[in-house]
C-alpha cells in the first residue's frame, strides 16, 4: 500500500484540476512518509470516516461521539502542523464562509433578542464544526488520500447493518436497551443498528451505496466482497424499514448509475426487476414493518401511509403559520418545541431555521445547500466518477433536509464532506508547506 501523506514532490504540473492528475506522478518518486504526526492524523480521519454514522458511539447524551474525536484530533493536529488548507472549496470558499456565517448569524442575533443565548452557543458551535471545521480538515487532504476514505465509510456501515441483522435474529429485544438504547432496536422490529434509530440508519445506507459503486469503480474493492456488501446494505434498509431512507437510497442509486454510465442503469434496472420477479414468484413475505411503513405506501402511491408522515405533516401546517411572525427576526435556537403545542421541532429543516433564525439564517441555509449543488455536479464534465458520487450524496443530504430538525450531527454532513473531498481536495500529494504557501507571501526581492 502506497504511503500515506508522502513529502515528495510531483512529478506532473502543479495544481492540476484533474482526479486523474495524481496517478501520474511517479510512483519512484514517492518518499516515504516522514512525519508520524501526519500519518496519525491521517489514521484518525480514517477512524473518523469509519464510525462517522456509528452515533451510539458517544458520551451518554451528550452529543460528542467516536467520530467527533477522531475528526477533531485530526484537525488539531493538521492545524498545529500548519498543513490545513486556507481555501477549502477553491474561489467558491469565500461565499461558503459567508453562507455558513449568515446561517450562524441569524440564529444568534435573533436568539439575543428572543431566546437563550446560553442555547444559542451550543448548536452555533455544532454547526461551525460540522459545516467550516470539517469542511477545512477533508479538503486538507491529498487527493490521492481522498479517494481512499469512501472505502473506511462504506465498510463501517456495511459493520453496522452486520451487528443489527444479528442482534435482531440472536436476541430479545428486552436484553437490548440496557446496553444499546431503545433505537438499536425497537419494539416493532425495525432496526437502527450503530446508528442508533432506523431514520438515520436508513440514511447512511443511502449515503453509503453511491460509495460502495465508487469504491467498486475505483477498485478500491473487489466485486467478490462488493457485491455481498450490497446485499448487507441493501437488508439492512428493508429492516430499518424507513420509508425516506429506500427512497433515498432509490434515488441516490438511479443519479449514480446514470452520471457513471447509462448502461449501468438499464443494466441494473433489468438486475432489479428479476429479482423483485423472483422474490414475488418465491412468496417470501417482506418483514411486517417494511411492509407497513414503506411497502403500503409503494404500492398504493399515496404517501400519507408512509411512516409517520400524518404528524410530520401536522408539525408543518404549524411552523408554516408561526413563521408569519418570525419572518425577519427568528424565536431563537430551541424555542420551537418551546412554543410549538406538540413540544416538538417542526421535522423539516427549513422551516425550523426560517422560525429560530429568521431572514438572514434561511438565506445562509439555502445559499448552502446551493453550493453543494454546485460544488458536486459541476464537476461530473470533467471528473465523471466523483461528481456523479458527490451529486447522489448530497441529493440524499437534501432529502433529508426536508424530514429532519437541526442537521448539525457529524452523521450527517461528515459523509457530504467526505465525498466533496474527492474533487476539492488538493490536486497533488504533498502538504501545503510545498503546493501552497500559508500565510502572507514574501514580496519580490
Amino acid at each position: 500500500m502506497r504511503e500515506f501523506y508522502s513529502d515528495a514532490v510531483p512529478a506532473g504540473p502543479e495544481g492540476m484540476d484533474q482526479v486523474d492528475a495524481v496517478d501520474q506522478v511517479d510512483p519512484a518518486a514517492r518518499a516515504p512518509a516522514r512525519d508520524p504526526v501526519m500519518k496519525l492524523a491521517w489514521w484518525l480521519l480514517c477512524v473518523g470516516c469509519f464510525f462517522a454514522c456509528w452515533n451510539l458511539l458517544r458520551l451518554g447524551d451528550i452529543n460528542f461521539t467516536l467520530t467527533d474525536f477522531a475528526l477533531l484530533s485530526s484537525l488539531v493536529l493538521v492545524t498545529l502542523r500548519g498543513k490545513l488548507r486556507q481555501s477549502p472549496f477553491g474561489p467558491l470558499t469565500v461565499y461558503w464562509i459567508a453562507a455558513v456565517g449568515c446561517l450562524l448569524g441569524g440564529l444568534m442575533l435573533s436568539t439575543l433578542i428572543n431566546g437563550d443565548p446560553l442555547r444559542a452557543v451550543n448548536v452555533i458551535s455544532q454547526y461551525a464544526v460540522a459545516y467550516l471545521a470539517l469542511a477545512f480538515l477533508f479538503m486538507s487532504v491529498p487527493r490521492e488520500q481522498a479517494r481512499r476514505l469512501p472505502l473506511f465509510f462504506v465498510v463501517g456501515v456495511t459493520l453496522s447493518q452486520i451487528v443489527g441483522i444479528l442482534a435482531s435474529q440472536l436476541l430479545t429485544f428486552d436484553a437490548l436497551p440496557d446496553f444499546f438504547g431503545n433505537g438499536f432496536i425497537t419494539g416493532n422490529g425495525r432496526i437502527g443498528a450503530m446508528a442508533g434509530e432506523p431514520n438515520p440508519n436508513g440514511a447512511s445506507v443511502a449515503f453509503a451505496m453511491p460509495m460502495l459503486i465508487y469504491c467498486m469503480h475505483r477498485r478500491l474493492i473487489r466485486p467478490l466482497l462488493g457485491v455481498p456488501a450490497f446485499f448487507l446494505l441493501g437488508w439492512g434498509l428493508i429492516l430499518s424499514a424507513s420509508f425516506t431512507g429506500f427512497s433515498s437510497t432509490c434515488i441516490a442509486l438511479v443519479i449514480t448509475l446514470a452520471l457513471f454510465n447509462w448502461r449501468w442503469l438499464a443494466i441494473a434496472g433489468v438486475a432489479a426487476t428479476v429479482a423483485i420477479g423472483l422474490f414475488v414468484a418465491s412468496g417470501a413475505p417482506l418483514p411486517a414493518t417494511f411492509q407497513e411503513r414503506v411497502g403500503n405506501a409503494i404500492e398504493t402511491g399515496e404517501i400519507d401511509q408512509a411512516g409517520t408522515f400524518v404528524n410530520r405533516a401536522e408539525l408543518i401546517e404549524e411552523a408554516w403559520h408561526l413563521a408569519e411572525h418570525n419572518a425577519i427576526i427568528g424565536m431563537g435556537v430551541d424555542e420551537y418545541r418551546v412554543i410549538s403545542a406538540h413540544d416538538n421541532p417542526v421535522h423539516n429543516l427549513y422551516l425550523l431555521i426560517w422560525n429560530e433564525g429568521g431572514a438572514l439564517a434561511i438565506g445562509g441555509l439555502a445559499a448552502m445547500l446551493v453550493l453543494l449543488l454546485a460544488m458536486s455536479f459541476g464537476a461530473w464534465p470533467t471528473m465523471r466518477a466523483e461528481g456523479a458520487v458527490a451529486g447522489a450524496v448530497v441529493v440524499v443530504f437534501l432529502i433529508y433536509t426536508v424530514s429532519y430538525p437541526h442537521m448539525y450531527s457529524r452523521q450527517w454532513i461528515a459523509p457530504v464532506m467526505l465525498v466533496l473531498s474527492l474533487i476539492h481536495a488538493r490536486a497533488a500529494n504533498v502538504w501545503p508547506s510545498q503546493f501552497e504557501s500559508i500565510g502572507p507571501r514574501p514580496l519580490p526581492a
